[in-house]
């Protein structure tokens, strides 16, 4: 019975899930009974005015500004990751997505200074300890999957005038765009400005520093397209 029903709900998220023979009755409730007590801790949603959906929390995760929160169905938010949804356009998460543990997804940082949003699609696994920012708008497409330490700035502070200290300059925002079915490494930094395209691949640890188009396999400091995944692209179009 457990096993059928670990199996139809996987297959919610993945049509071709399937637990393997050796995983027996001791290995299933293990998997279930954290999922479960995730379930019993979605109905704080409930305060916020969010029915939970089938939606997963763990241990110690913080919500602020739940009247900003959009969350999908069957969403995983892991053990003390923080969701700080305040904000002009708010937070939103698709369906099946989930974000990593000690995570942090923060629309704004002040509250005199408003953030405009961030939007994750649909089927996003983000990994473990991401920080993510929503100042200048932050959207990730659908299906993407994302290593851990993910850190995203769509902001930059102005430094013009070297006699006004920088943190009283005022800041830049354009925004932060990541296309569908990207594949992110772990421990990368996309700053402002950046246009991630479709079904990229970005190794671990690049720093992308300006936009990607879609198809591109980059990596490195700055990050550089090493080659398409689309055999009609010609060399010279891809970045020196």
């Amino acid at each position: 019975m457990l096993r059928q029903l670990i199996e139809y709900l996987g297959r919610k998220k993945n049509p071709g899930f399937k637990l393997p023979p050796e995983a027996d009755t001791a290995a299933l409730i293990s998997f279930a009974l954290p999922r479960f007590c995730g379930l019993l801790r979605s109905l704080r949603l409930l305060f916020h005015g969010i029915g939970p959906q089938w939606v997963m929390l763990g241990r110690g995760v913080r919500i602020r500004g739940g009247r900003h929160l959009r969350i999908g169905r069957m969403v995983q938010v892991h053990d003390h990751a923080e969701l700080h949804a305040w904000g002009s356009g708010g937070l939103s998460i698709g369906d099946y997505a989930s974000i990593g543990a000690y995570s942090k997804l923060f629309v704004s940082y002040s509250i005199n200074d408003p953030g405009k949003h961030i939007r994750i699609g649909k089927h996003v696994g983000i990994g473990d300890h991401a920080h993510l920012g929503g100042a200048g708008g932050l959207d990730i497409g659908d299906e993407c999957i994302i290593g851990p330490f993910l850190s995203c700035h769509p902001e930059n502070h102005r430094y013009e005038n070297p006699d006004l200290p920088i943190r009283l300059q005022g800041v830049s925002r354009k925004g932060i765009r990541i296309g569908r079915n990207c594949w992110i490494g772990a421990k990368v930094t996309i700053l402002d400005g950046v246009e991630i395209g479709d079904n990229c691949i970005i190794a671990a640890g690049a720093v992308v520093n300006r936009s990607l188009p879609a198809g591109s396999i980059a990596g490195g400091v700055p990050a550089k397209v090493i080659r398409s995944l689309y055999p009609e692209v010609h060399a010279s179009a891809l970045q020196a």
